[in-house]
């Protein structure tokens, strides 16, 4: 009896316990009076174990199936799919609750690896890292659109609260309103459990970097190794040879059958480009084989003797490497085109229109065979991405160990070695690259430069053989000094012009085919270069016809004389006495006056003019100016008929007006001021000495009246003023 009122009073307090939680639960949410936090009735302040959210949902279920009974039938065909949508959210969101996202587990580090286990390992870091930066980039295009649905949820509840109570839409309202909560609810929880998988995966790749970077130094060989890697290399050359051949047929053939039109010439564009993807998959497998047979042999030797290695492995092995940088630095180019030709033949496949009837399954036949090969193609590529990626890992952890193996110095100058390979290369490529096309022959960096350069050439030349001709007129006197400068200058301008056609021909340009580009260049020197041109032409008939020679004294029409220097493309230089240097257009010597007074003669004759006072003896004056001509050394006074004279010109208004006729020596015709000053000079030394006057200008004053009286009258009066005031003028 007493076990029996135990058992009774338990049941009691179960019952009463159920009771009270049942009155405690809170009511599932109205959907005609939605409030604001009812979404807390799932996800309350204390946590729901899986049995409550259970319960919760089921409760719902039926709240809301009580409220579908009420409505008409027009309204539940209406809001059925969105109820459905709630409950199987609600069921899915319970479910998904429980589960923990986590990546797969990782294989712990091992002691020690071969190159294969390397290699492997390499691949699953890559692989994993891939997977993460794309669940990266598609978590947060989740985010993106989680917090844009949270603002449309917003501006959706403040339009259900502003509807009235009695407003027959506010039912349906609230009804899209739970189910929108319910998606973004779902949404944001598979959101935190793919973060939260991110992390872990993170965690896994720092852990796999970490252990990559100390691979090196756990690196054994394994037997046999070197020789299976030695064939591996062997089969893949070969196959890459093949493939190579095969694709240079292909491509011909594509291009000689004239038959195909602009789809299947793509297509076979893809198919030859899918052809030379993979033999370049197979030409990086084979630098890949290279470095782990030498690195293979490199670890052997170490093996055998832990003190010193094996200089003979460590030079092949830095031989691998440095032709593993320069294979993968020349087939960036390629890569580019093969992935730029897919791009461009999708592009081109999707903006084209079939056609009707028999035509357009004939062209969506061949476009969907494109599609196909792009595809294809893209494949090949990613299988290309991933032997590429091998073989920067192995290129990596070759050089660890030629770092490990070498000293400091050593270590240094192979990184300057490959660091100089690297720059070099680029700089070839950058220097190889077309900058314009110059009647469809590419123009190069490189190419510029080496027509500088023969340009540069040609000029040194030029510069060779004018010094030679100034030596040979030095040592042959017979030689003509205006001769040897005017040689000169045709053979600097012949030279000059085969290095600029020689340089020009260098990179390509056909000259036969040049004729557009000279009319357009005769047009542009019409134009704007007429000047040049004119000036240039000038020089040379300055040159040919010698009527201006180098050391020739000339004065021209603006008074500017002074001696030729050089006579160049542009202009001729003229030195003035003064020693100032002046570059005078060559075509100012062509179309004005000039006066050359050393163009045939060197000898010239001048007039120095003077002048003595009425009066005097003529003979006398003719004597001394005779004798001032002789004092003078440049006085030419060899020569019979070319003597010195002594002219009477005219009756000057208050002198006798001679001229002393002089010829003058070579050295003296280019002097013209200092002789015009050292005959003067002498010539009023010898007039003192004769005692001749030389006469200047005289005037007389005539006053008329002053202060109002005449001749004597007047003169008295100003005396007298001048007595008076003294300090009067």
């Amino acid at each position: 009896m007493a076990v029996i009122l135990r058992w009774f009073c338990c049941f009691s307090l179960i019952m009463s316990a159920l009771v009270v939680a049942q009155e405690e639960a809170p009511a599932a949410p109205d959907p005609e009076a939605l409030d604001t936090s009812w979404w807390t009735y799932f996800e309350p302040a204390e946590q729901l174990g899986k049995s409550g959210l259970k319960a919760r949902i089921e409760k719902n279920r039926d709240s809301l199936e009580q409220f579908m009974l009420g409505l008409n039938d027009k309204k539940k065909e209406t809001l059925s799919p969105l109820v459905t949508q709630i409950n199987e959210g609600l069921e899915r969101y319970a479910s998904l609750r429980e589960l923990v996202a986590t990546p797969p587990p990782i294989p712990p580090p091992a002691e020690q690896y071969s190159l294969a286990e390397a290699v492997e390992r390499f691949v699953l870091w890559r692989e994993l890292k891939r997977e993460f930066e794309l669940e990266q980039g598609d978590l947060e295009w989740q985010k993106t659109q989680l917090a844009t649905g949270r603002k449309r949820q917003a501006k959706r509840r403040g339009e259900y609260l502003n509807l009235r109570e009695a407003d027959p839409q506010r039912f349906p309202q609230a009804i899209k309103l739970m189910s929108n909560r319910v998606s973004l609810e779902l949404a944001s929880l598979q959101n935190k459990q793919q973060a939260t998988k991110l992390k872990i995966t993170e965690d896994h790749l720092q852990r796999l970097v970490d252990e990559l970077a100390a691979i090196s130094l756990k690196l054994t060989p394994s037997p046999d190794t070197y020789a299976d890697l030695t064939r591996r290399q062997s089969e893949a050359k070969s196959k890459a040879d093949v493939l190579r051949e095969r694709a240079i047929e292909q491509s011909y053939a594509s291009l000689l059958d004239e038959s195909l039109d602009i789809v299947e010439r793509k297509y076979k564009s893809l198919l030859n480009a899918n052809i030379e993807i993979e033999a370049g998959v197979y030409e990086l497998a084979v630098k890949r084989y290279q470095i782990m047979a030498a690195l293979e042999g490199l670890l052997a030797t170490q093996q055998g003797d832990q003190k010193s290695s094996d200089q003979k492995s460590i030079s092949l092995l830095r031989e691998a490497v440095k032709q593993a940088h320069k294979f993968i630095e020349a087939t960036k180019h390629q890569d580019q085109l093969w992935r730029s030709l897919s791009a461009q033949t999708h592009k081109f496949v999707g903006t084209q229109k079939l056609g009707v009837g028999a035509e357009a399954g004939e062209h969506g036949a061949a476009y969907q065979r494109t599609n196909i090969q792009i595809e294809e193609n893209g494949r090949r590529l990613r299988e290309y991405d991933l032997e590429r990626d091998k073989g920067n890992f192995i290129v990596q952890v070759a050089q660890e160990k030629l770092n490990d193996e070498a000293g400091w110095l050593n270590r240094g100058l192979f990184a300057i070695d490959i660091g100089f390979e690297q720059s070099w290369d680029q700089l070839a490529l950058w220097m190889n690259a077309t900058l314009i096309e110059i009647n469809e022959v590419p123009l190069t960096a490189m190419g510029l430069l080496r027509v500088i350069f023969i340009i540069f050439i040609a000029w040194l030349v030029s510069r060779v053989l004018r010094r030679g001709l100034d030596t040979l007129a030095v040592h042959n006197q017979a030689l003509s000094p205006s001769a040897i400068y005017t040689l000169g200058r045709v053979i600097h301008y012949l030279v000059l012009v085969l290095g600029i056609i020689i340089g020009l021909s260098s990179i390509g340009l056909d000259f036969t085919k040049f004729a557009l580009f000279a009319s357009a260049l005769g047009v542009g020197i019409g134009f704007g270069l007429q000047n040049l041109i004119g000036n240039f032409v000038s020089g040379l008939i300055i040159l040919f016809e010698k009527s201006l020679k180098v050391g020739d004294f000339v004065e021209l029409s603006s008074g500017l004389a002074g001696e030729v220097k050089e006579i160049n493309m542009r202009g001729t230089l003229i030195t003035t006495n003064d020693n100032i240097d002046i570059i005078v257009p060559n075509s100012d010597f062509v179309n004005n006056q000039v006066t050359n007074w050393t163009l045939r003669e060197t000898e010239r004759r001048i007039h120095i003019p003077f002048g003595v006072a009425y009066g005097t003896d003529k003979d006398t004056v003719k004597k001394a100016a005779l004798e001032a001509a002789d004092a003078v050394t440049w006085t030419l006074n060899h020569d019979a008929k070319r003597q010195p004279q002594v002219w009477f010109v005219q009756f000057g208004d208050s002198s006798l007006n001679f001229e002393l006729i002089v010829w003058l020596k070579a050295e003296a015709v280019k002097k013209p001021g200092a002789v015009q000053a050292a005959y003067l000079w002498e010539i009023d030394t010898k007039l003192k000495e004769h005692g001749i006057e030389i006469p200047f200008p005289q005037r007389d004053l005539h006053l008329r009246s002053v202060f109002g009286q005449k001749d004597e009258a007047g003169l008295l009066l100003l005396k007298r003023q001048n007595e008076v005031d003294p300090g009067h003028q």
